[in-house]
């Protein structure tokens, strides 16, 4: 090989070395790994507004009792959707909601639940309808302190849902039903009695 094959030889496998190292991402050039890609948000739990015993759900719902004025504002600026009450119109106390609701740009459901008396299949597949319509998540579920949501809830699970009795009951009680206990195992016995497909062992 001459003496002047030798630089141009140099010259070539030069360049084929800055050609590689082009080639390398800049992470590995740098020895820096790549940062992992941030996971997606996959939890839809709404924030908490606090509204008597507030309770919030992974399905999208706020529970609890009646806000207040200043809470209804605070559940708009949180970016609920819809507020769903239990009080029957013979209940003091939540004068104005559904005019203020409204005037929000939410929308407002009312479906009256008169004590363990309202506790009906009917009542259940009507909660049900309003938190299946269309762009309604977020959204609030209230009566007066929140006893007759977490009953309603968990009979809706009985009900629609077909879960077991026993779970239904569970969840009504994780959602903060206490009074209504004997009246929700009354009516899911009721219901077991007329549907003998139903799963109703351990009601209690």
């Amino acid at each position: 090989m001459s003496n002047r094959t030798i630089p141009i030889v140099c010259w070539l496998l030069a360049a084929g070395m800055l050609g590689a190292m082009s080639a390398v991402p800049p992470a590995a050039a740098d020895r820096s790994p790549d940062k992992p890609t941030a996971p997606k948000n996959i939890d839809s739990t709404p924030p908490l507004v606090p509204i008597p015993n507030a309770r919030v759900t992974k399905t999208g719902l706020l529970i609890g009792g009646q806000p207040t004025p200043e809470q209804l504002e605070a559940i708009q600026e949180a970016g609920y959707r819809m507020v769903v009450t239990l009080r029957t119109d013979a209940e003091p106390g939540d004068e104005g909601e559904q005019a203020a609701v409204e005037r929000m740009g939410l929308k407002y459901v009312s479906i009256p639940v008169a004590g363990a008396k309202g506790l009906t299949e009917a009542n259940a597949r009507a909660l049900d309808k309003a938190l299946g319509e269309v762009d309604v998540l977020p959204a609030v579920v209230h009566c007066a302190t929140g006893e007759r949501v977490g009953a309603l809830l968990g009979l809706k699970a009985f009900v629609v849902d077909r879960v077991s009795a026993a779970a239904a009951i569970d969840l009504a009680r994780s959602l903060g039903m206490k009074r209504l206990d004997a009246a929700l195992r009354e009516r899911i016995s009721e219901i077991c009695k007329s549907d003998k497909s139903r799963n109703c062992q351990d009601v209690r």
